[in-house]
Formats: structure tokens, C-alpha cells, sequence
């Protein structure tokens, strides 16, 4: 299932395959939907891709780089 974006689709949270626990912390967060950094970085980074990625401030950077590390680690 994806979600329309600005420009494109992006996959929601919930069907990136992550973890049940991250899931109810992004939810607890307030992150309704990825925002276009997370959802093309979060599926790359669970596949093991390596990442270089460069968006403005507040444009969701941690989470695309964090919710795959904190999958790894459970």
C-alpha cells in the first residue's frame, strides 16, 4: 500500500517492515506518514544499502537514518 507524495507515492510506516515497538513509538510521535526522505531512505537502509543523503533541516533526516538503525538492533 503506498500513500501519495509530493511528486510521487511513498510507502506508509506501516508497510516498511518494521518492527510492531517502532511502529507504536513513530505513532506516539505523531508521525502520520513518512515524510519523502524517510520513505526513500527507510526501505534502502533495511535492505542494507548504504546511505548518503543531504535535505534541509526538519525534513525528517533521524528517523530515515535511525528507525532502520533501531530495526537492526531488535
Amino acid at each position: 500500500v503506498e500513500m501519495e507524495a509530493a511528486g510521487g507515492k511513498m510507502a506508509a510506516f506501516e508497510h516498511m517492515g518494521l518492527d510492531g515497538r517502532l511502529l507504536r513509538a513513530v505513532a506516539e510521535l505523531g508521525w502520520a506518514a513518512p515524510t519523502a526522505i524517510q520513505a526513500e531512505a527507510i526501505p534502502l537502509a533495511l535492505e542494507g544499502r548504504d546511505l548518503l543523503a543531504r535535505a534541509r533541516t526538519g525534513s525528517g533526516k533521524t528517523g530515515a537514518y535511525g528507525l532502520p538503525l533501531l530495526q537492526h538492533l531488535l
